[in-house]
Parts: structure tokens; sequence; C-alpha cells
């Protein structure tokens, strides 16, 4: 319902043969634009290291590196990356030039997609899980309502005049850190609960070392790069998801023992209910999480 506002991005799919060696002519102008101050110039730096460091990024990464307004990372990401639309490396930036189909190395940055398993199958309802989702369903309105507050439309002024860096915001944070996020957005850790029920890594970002020797069995071997699996074996990303949850309902199970002491004594009925109801939430919110490009 909404116009697409053109951000002049490079979209790429998994079967496209080529990809973008340099940015559009329009992103190129676009970022010039408003790069009219020191700060500026110093994020543009800043991100082409990281780019140079990891040639594959997803944006919440970038977040909780570089301390970038949102409206800005916006025009400099196309700026410097395209963006893979499907495959192993979906929902990604990568930086021109590079093809991570052609590198067996690049299976490191692929992204899985993982989604804290909810319902009684599992121990327990969507409605004890420490993790709430990004969005409640019941707060959910539809696009011709006309409720929703309006946002600040971002004009080329407010970017060249750095997008809040005076005002009462600044004196709550550094400029250095005030719009970086946690790095708890981007990296799985043993013993950490995700911050969201759906989450996406990057493989390399799964910083436990018994999901770091799943991801390394075919080191070596890679022979063919698929659309579903990258340069992994099959159902790598199967495995990588049972283990993740074997950890978090460890996780759960430390904190609240309760849960688990009498999930074998409810009736059978009401078990099934409990959990066909539970996946009908998590259907719902799958839906509400689906990928928009012009996003």
């Amino acid at each position: 319902s909404r116009a697409r506002r053109p951000h002049n991005a490079i979209f790429v799919n998994f079967d496209e043969e080529e990809i973008p060696a340099k940015p559009l002519d329009a992103a190129v102008q676009t970022w010039k634009k408003v790069c009219t101050n020191p700060v500026d110039k110093k994020v543009e730096e800043e991100l082409r290291k990281l780019f140079e460091v990891r040639p594959v990024w997803s944006r919440n990464a970038v977040k909780a590196n570089i301390s970038v307004h949102p409206d800005k990372l916006k025009l400099l990401l196309p700026y410097l990356a395209y963006y893979m639309l499907t495959g192993p490396w979906r929902s990604l930036w990568v930086r021109f030039g590079y093809d991570p189909r052609k590198h067996p190395e690049a299976k490191i940055y692929q992204v899985l997609d993982f989604r804290i398993r909810c319902g009684m199958k599992y121990g327990y309802a969507p409605n004890d899980m420490p993790v709430k989702a990004k969005r409640s369903t019941y707060n959910y309105s539809l696009p011709i309502t006309v409720k929703k507050q309006v946002s600040h439309t971002v004009s080329v002024h407010d970017l060249k005049q750095g997008l809040g860096t005076s005002g009462a915001s600044s004196t709550k944070k550094p400029a250095s850190s005030r719009y970086k996020l946690k790095e708890s957005i981007y990296i799985f850790r043993e013993g950490a609960l995700p911050p969201y029920r759906q989450m996406f890594y990057q493989l390399c970002d799964l910083n436990v070392e018994s999901l770091q020797k799943i991801i390394h069995r075919n080191d070596g071997t890679e022979s063919e790069c698929t659309e579903r699996d990258g340069w992994c074996l099959p159902k790598t990303s199967d495995d990588l998801r049972d283990t993740m949850s074997l950890m978090i309902k460890q996780i759960i199970r430390s904190t609240r023992p309760a849960l688990f002491s009498n999930t074998s004594s409810s009736e059978d009925g009401k078990e099934q209910l409990a959990y066909e109801s539970a996946e009908d939430e998590d259907d719902e919110e799958e839906e509400e999480e689906d990928f928009k490009p012009s996003d």
C-alpha cells in the first residue's frame, strides 16, 4: 500500500550469472549529495574497512559495528554493496565485485534463519518464552487504517544536517555510539538467549565450537554451491537449528525449571490444543516477518 522509496540499491538473485562491480550512478550521486560533513566521510571509510575485512554483512551487523543514522545507512549501503535476494546469502549486503558463489570460503558468511521453537511439544508455550516476538499479531493493524502515527519524512536537508546531531537526544549518548546496536543482535553465544524469537545469523557469527564444527565438516571438499545449502553439506542448516534449539531449551530449563516439571502430567487433549495454538501463532508471526525489498 506504500509507494516504493527508491534507495538505488542493486538486487541480485542467486541464479543470475553476473554480479555488479559498481553502484548505480544514482546511488553515487545521492550519497555524494548528503555526504557533506566529516562525520559522514568517517562513517563511509569505516564501512569500506568492514567490507575489506569481510565482504558480506547483514544490516544489523553493520549497525552493531558502526554508529550511523538508519536513514543515512540506507543511502550508504547501496553505494558500497549490492543486496542478495535469494540463496544462502539472501538478505545480506555483498561488496561490489565479490561473488560468494565462486569462493568456497564464503560459506562462513551464509545466512541462517533461526526461529525459537515454541509449543508444548518442546516443553513450554509461547507465553512462557522469556524471549518476546518482535511484533504482536494482536496489535497489528491493516495498512488501510489511519490510526498509525505519521512518521517524519526525512529530507535531503535533514541528511546534510546530520539527522539529530543536536538537541536533547545528543545528551543521552555520545555521537560515537548513539545509533549502535548491541552485539547480541547478530552474534549467537553459548549461554545467552537471542533478543528475538526469529533471528538471521551469518554462520561466522555463531560463536559456539560445536556449531562451527558442523559448519566446517566439509572444509576443502566443497564441490558445488547450491541455492539451498550454499557451500555447506546438505541439511547443515537443520543440524545447526537442532543444536541451537537444544541449547536454548537448556537455558530456559535452568532459568524456569517449573515449566518442565509438570509437562508430562497434563492431559493429552489440552497439551495437543496448546501445541496447535502455539504453532498457529508462530505461523502468523512468520508471515509478518516476510522480507520486503523496499525496506
